[in-house]
């Protein structure tokens, strides 16, 4: 497993075992699913620029038996560990050096020899530990062909040392060499320091310095003259030159030609050294690849040991089952590798782990939930991990977990729009639509987030119902994320087609992340279907209306208004009943709403609200109740308040929703009343325009025909 940028260099074969790889997954699913920052994350735990540069490069095997290979790999460098690093730590990057070494651009010096040298060691090392160790055949495979350059790495040991300079017994010559420079280096200061102890007087200092190459002495500006011999400058404060005596310059002139006769040897040497690793370069790029991949496992071990992951099953099925599974950039244990691969943490607190299960009876998974309740963290998370364990790495999942052997990967998150290719929401959605039904197949897994939405509910359901259908028809894999009732209720009636749902606590409304298998409405055992909420009287003005379930809905209108308010709407009724005859009865659901039909919403765009005789107040549009029965206030009472595990939802006061959690998207208020199937709903509320039949053989409760005692239905999406 290499990188895309390394292709080149092994001819179309970067894993060097014949199989070349191929993407499994287009560009934007690998950024829908952040696969580039796990990558950058997973890269953190390499100990050399060849592991790291491997693991960004990471694609899928197309080749079940390649991939196979890549497991066993994995479990046998396992058996080496605990003796020590396979591979050490290197922070150098190899591979620009043998990309300069073979260029020749620019030239490598000596210490870019001795960190080749690290690499023939390492090489070494790992090819004696794997040859000692039986049952192994992917080591002993992925060792094969690679030579052992031991004679080459002792040319470099001995002629170079730590720091890349030549050491003194390189050569005889250079031995000789370094003996001739010794001598006339002593044979100058004993000559110089006879020199200074005759003309003290003249000098300015007693030190000998070098200049350029010459040793020489510090003279008086003033006694310039007086003496013969070179003047070799002027020192910086102009007061002193840097003079050669004349007795001195035949031995200076040897020990300067001794110098460049040293360095000419130093040259040579290295240059013979370059040789001679040019020469082993594909022995080298063997070596380097062993490394590498060697390094790769290495840091696959590291990172299942921080995240405690494991390798999942591999299944040539439509089996797919994940089991505390946790996405590695929400895992706390990886903080610290976020914080060094992409500048930030992240989340550090406790996460819940997600099981799913998918399977050939039931193929297709339609999730519903509440929003910010974790259902595109479960569905990034499921196609995340699929791809990590098809790269033959350990994902963070408890044991037993399966994985099916995927041929392309889907996965349509986010917003699809794009300015500079005239591409809205809808259209750019669309074409991923597209990219998941051409690629729809036994052997894909698609990953569809908030499928149906960025145009009108009627046509997203639509457009989503057919997709689904068709998924199921060709045999494919998806998760499928949605807040549509209407594909919810499809996926219980269809053949290969599960339903799921993310939970939510009971008593504080927050989210669980949790994801509960089972129709849309049934989230746990204690939750058996819709809530048919019951009246119950309370202190004071009071009426709350409550659920052995979840939900609450406290109906609070102002006692004396609502009184004033019965007796308008009393006339007002008296007067609706002899009107009824002459005009169509209008809907209750308000047009924006969604949830009239189609003749109903004609009706009441035809039909305008006419003002009663009987009430001194013009009654609200398209709707024969009053405003506190509808969850509005006319009078600035706190009339209707819907409540969620007691935290409110709806605040009747402004006729809009003041405080509302994650869960209120959630929920439809439904009230039966002489117009069956349809939702009378605040239409300045922020609940969703959602209508829900009545389910078969589901019994509604009587109509309001008492304002004290109110009754609905509390359904969840």
């Amino acid at each position: 497993m290499t990188s895309q940028s390394h292709f080149d260099d092994f001819s179309g074969d970067p894993r060097g075992d014949g199989e070349v790889p191929f993407a499994a997954a287009s560009e934007a699913t690998l950024l829908a699913l952040e696969v580039p920052s796990f990558l950058a994350v997973f890269s953190q735990f390499a100990a050399t620029d060849l592991g790291r540069e491997r693991a960004l490069g990471l694609v899928p095997f197309d080749d079940l038996e390649a991939l196979g290979r890549q497991r066993a790999l994995f479990e046998e460098v396992g058996r080496l560990l605990p003796e020590g690093p396979l591979v050490p730590l290197v922070d150098v990057p190899i591979r620009e050096l043998l990309d300069r070494l073979t260029t020749g651009r620019p030239p490598l010096l000596g210490v870019d020899l001795v960190r080749l040298g690290d690499l023939m060691r390492a090489s070494r090392s790992a090819l004696a530990r794997i040859r000692g160790l039986e049952n192994s055949p992917a080591l002993h495979a992925l060792a094969q062909g690679v030579t052992d350059l031991s004679p080459l790495l002792q040319r470099i040991d001995k002629a170079l040392d730590r720091r890349g300079e030549v050491r003194e017994d390189a050569s005889p010559k250079l031995v000789a060499l370094r003996q001739q420079i010794r001598r006339v280096r002593d044979q100058l200061y004993r000559e110089l320091s006879t020199f200074v102890g005759e003309h003290r007087d003249d000098l300015s200092e007693e030190t000998i310095p070098m200049r350029g190459g010459r040793l020489v002495l510090m003279l008086n500006s003033g006694s310039r003259g007086r003496t013969s011999g070179l003047v070799h400058g002027r020192s910086a404060t102009g007061r002193s030159f840097y003079f050669e005596p004349l007795g001195v310059v035949e031995s200076n002139n040897e020990l300067q030609s001794s110098v460049e006769d040293e360095e000419a040897e130093k040259r040579r040497i290295v240059n013979e050294l370059l040789a001679a690793v040019r020469k082993e370069l594909p022995a080298l790029e063997a070596s380097a690849q062993l490394v590498g991949e060697l390094d790769l496992a290495q840091a696959a071990h590291r990172f299942a040991d921080i995240a405690n992951a494991r390798l999942p099953e591999i299944s040539n099925t439509s089996d797919f089952r994940l089991l505390a599974a946790r996405h590695p950039l929400l895992d706390p244990r990886l903080a610290d590798a976020r914080r060094e691969a992409l500048g930030q943490a992240g989340h550090e607190g406790n996460i819940v782990p997600l099981d799913l299960a998918l399977s050939p009876a039931q193929r297709i998974l339609i999730v519903t939930g509440p929003n910010a309740g974790g259902k595109t963290v479960a569905l990034k998370t499921a196609g995340l991990l699929s791809y990590v364990a098809l790269c033959g790495l350990p994902i963070p999942a408890a044991a037993g977990s399966r994985v099916p052997f995927l041929e392309k990967l889907v996965a349509s998150v986010g917003d699809e729009q794009d300015l500079l290719a005239d591409r809205s929401t809808f259209s750019g959605r669309l074409l991923r639509l597209r990219e998941a039904w051409d690629a729809a197949g036994p052997a894909t897994l698609l990953l569809l987030d908030e499928l149906g939405s960025g145009t009108d509910p009627a046509e997203g359901a639509a457009l989503s119902i057919a997709l689904v259908e068709e998924l199921a028809r060709r045999g494919s894999l998806a998760i499928v994320t949605t807040h549509l009732a209407q594909l919810a209720a499809v996926a219980l009636e269809m053949d290969g087609a599960s339903c799921a749902a993310m939970e939510f606590e009971p008593k504080s409304g927050q989210p669980t992340f949790r994801l509960l298998p089972g129709p849309c409405a049934d989230f746990s055992e204690s939750w058996s279907g819709p809530a048919v909420i019951s009246p119950k009287r309370t202190r004071g003005s009071k009426w709350k209306l409550r659920t052995r379930r979840r939900y609450v809905v406290d109906w609070r209108p102002s006692w004396s208004r609502r009184k004033k308010s019965e007796s308008r709407w009393a006339r007002s009724s008296s007067e609706n009943s002899k009107n009824s005859a002459r005009r169509p009865r209008e809907s209750c659901a308000p047009k924006s709403s969604g949830c009239a039909s189609d003749s109903n919403r004609a009706n009441a765009a035809a039909s305008k609200p006419k003002r009663s005789r009987g009430s001194s107040r013009r009654r609200p549009s398209s709707c024969p109740l009053p405003r506190w029965r509808r969850g509005q206030s006319r009078w600035g009472a706190r009339s209707v308040i819907v409540r969620l595990d007691g935290k409110e939802f709806l605040n009747g006061s402004k006729g809009t929703a003041r405080r509302f959690s994650f869960a209120a998207s959630e929920c439809v208020v439904e009230r039966k009343n002489s117009w069956p199937r349809q939702a009378v709903k605040n239409p300045r509320s922020p609940l969703p325009n959602v209508h829900r039949v009545r389910p078969r053989g589901e019994r509604w409760p009587g109509p309001l025909t008492n304002p004290k005692r109110p009754r609905c239905r509390l359904k969840s999406i």
